[in-house]
């Protein structure tokens, strides 16, 4: 009788353990929900359909059209924004420096939301044929996500350089 009863210790391990697991479990399926909205402020600003803003309020139109005066200037406009999105999404969800595949996968799918939305409020049907601005919209995602890798790529290369000057000489020279 003694064998088959757990003791209050292996019970509190055990619920330990699955408590443990079902953590474990939820962050792996719902990672991180209490900053979802983080990740949506800067998308709700990248899909926000400013071309409509310019046309029905003009105190914001004039300043608007000077900043995307031609085509040139909406590739740059649609690259900057994108490269900033694209770092601000970068340092909120780190998981995705390390999987380009799904980086690359949302910022298509933000491109073409932000291009529907747009078409939607001139009361046009999305087409997709603005290469000009996916063009911009590529750079500046792929952009973000190269300076990310090559920092991270940078801060380990001199954590590496640190942790072999430490092991040559036995000790930590910084304290």
């Amino acid at each position: 009788m003694g064998n088959t009863k757990k003791t209050t210790g292996e019970r509190k391990a055990s619920l330990g353990r699955e408590r443990s697991e079902r953590r474990r479990a939820s962050l792996v399926s719902f990672p991180r929900l209490r900053y979802l909205w983080l990740v949506l402020l800067p998308l709700a600003l990248l899909w926000f359909p400013f071309d409509w803003l310019s046309e029905v309020w003009p105190a914001f139109g004039v300043p608007f059209r000077q900043v995307f005066r031609n085509a040139h200037d909406h590739f740059i406009g649609h690259t900057i924004f994108f490269f900033l999105v694209g770092l601000v999404i970068l340092v909120l969800v780190p998981l995705l420096r390390r999987r380009l595949h799904w980086y690359l996968l949302g910022l298509i799918l933000a491109a073409l939301v932000q291009e529907s939305i747009q078409a939607l409020f001139r009361g046009e049907m999305p087409t997709f044929t603005d290469f000009n601005a996916f063009k911009g919209d590529a750079l500046g995602g792929i952009g973000a996500w190269v300076v990310c890798f090559l920092l991270l790529f940078l801060h380990n290369m001199r954590k590496k350089r640190k942790l072999r000057k430490q092991g040559a000489t036995g000790f930590d020279q910084s304290s």
